[in-house]
């Protein structure tokens, strides 16, 4: 045993991730909305929720026990880090390697275990985190669709190029990304149903809104760890986009409707 690990004694979890790399996209991807997290644990899996300040995101978190190599749950559990500590400790984990916790309810160890067979190990505080944001908020969409995951990512990253803003359309057969200068349309992406950019598409009700791009490419890396995004939107209704990875796990990230003409 480690002279770290000695320090942790009785854990009252304990868990493996298979994939250290997905694992830190999950953590970054988090630590760019909020400074601290609280993952509550429970014989189900993991879950975290976080807000960013000015409560136009919301990033929730869910990670089935059946996602991880190990799992030991002697109870219910909260784990509270500091999100920049804790995405440095697992920074330099790549596919394959794992990271591990042992969690009591003052202590947290963290161990990344990599394929060439290193082990490194941190020790941080379990602390309080207060968090005041709705859990599992429910929204009814026009609109669902399922795009490849670098299509999404090219389509704002082209936006980018001339506006802070894209702009997401919907009509029977047809989804729309658009980027907008001086009021105008100035890039479009047409993915049309039959296209193998895009797997599934339900509209309801043709849509339009407008999100802040700066805001979406918080999430934009979770599209290394899913193959293929959940859309979901309305006219001027919060976009939720979900990402799911092989391991099981599932990010799931609402962002608030901006006005077109702030574009």
């Amino acid at each position: 045993m480690s002279t770290l690990e000695s320090q942790i004694s009785e854990p009252v979890a304990r868990m493996k991730y298979p994939d250290a790399k997905v694992f830190r996209e999950f953590i970054e991807a988090l630590s760019k909305i909020v400074e601290e997290a609280k993952f509550k644990i429970s014989e189900d899996g993991v879950k975290v929720v976080g807000m960013d300040p000015a409560k136009v995101a919301l990033i929730e978190i869910d990670m089935p026990s059946e996602a991880f190599l190990e799992y030991e749950v002697q109870r219910d559990i909260e784990m509270g880090v500091n999100l920049e500590s804790l995405a440095n400790s697992i920074k330099r984990g790549k596919k394959g390697d794992t990271v591990s916790f042992a969690i009591t309810d003052d202590k947290v160890l963290v161990k990344l275990e990599a394929q060439t067979g290193a082990i490194k190990r941190y020790l941080t505080p379990n602390f309080e985190v207060t968090i005041d944001v709705p859990e599992n908020p429910k929204l009814e969409h026009d609109v669902e669709a399922s795009v490849i995951s670098d299509t999404l990512k090219r389509a704002v990253k082209d936006a980018e190029a001339i506006s802070d803003l894209i702009v997401i359309e919907a009509e029977e057969g047809e989804l729309r990304f658009k980027g907008y200068t001086e009021g105008k349309s100035k890039m479009e992406m047409r993915l049309k149903e039959g296209s193998p950019a895009l797997i599934y598409l339900e509209v309801r009700n043709p849509a339009t809104s407008a999100y802040d791009i700066t805001h979406l490419k918080n999430v934009l890396n979770l599209t290394k760890v899913a193959a293929a995004v959940d859309l979901k939107f309305s006219s001027d209704k919060p976009l939720e986009l979900v990402f799911k990875s092989a391991e099981g796990s599932k990010v799931r990230y609402l962002l608030a409707p901006t006005s077109i003409e702030e574009a």
